[in-house]
């Protein structure tokens, strides 16, 4: 009797703890704009808006570099553009 009320108890304990969280994935949209270009949107699906950006940050860089080097100077200016989405 003991050990069945010990493993009831155990368990209830420990699906309060795998209970779902409030930051459940959501999408965050962000909108860019380099110059010479149209703006666009990146949409990504996260648990915080700041995980979101950071995704949509790297997806913006890989967009704008084409996945190459592309100079200091230049690699700044995109940086500049990818951190700080028109909201």
């Amino acid at each position: 009797m003991k050990t069945s009320l010990f493993i009831t108890v155990l368990f209830t304990g420990m699906m309060a703890f795998a209970a779902p969280s409030n930051n459940a994935a959501k999408p965050y949209s962000f909108q860019f704009k380099a110059p010479k270009s149209k703006p666009f949107s990146i949409t990504q699906v996260a648990g915080s808006k700041e995980l979101a950006f950071k995704l949509a940050a790297a997806e913006c860089f890989k967009k704008l570099t084409g996945n190459k080097y592309p100079g200091e100077e230049k690699g700044l200016e995109i940086i500049d553009i990818c951190a700080n989405p028109k909201m």
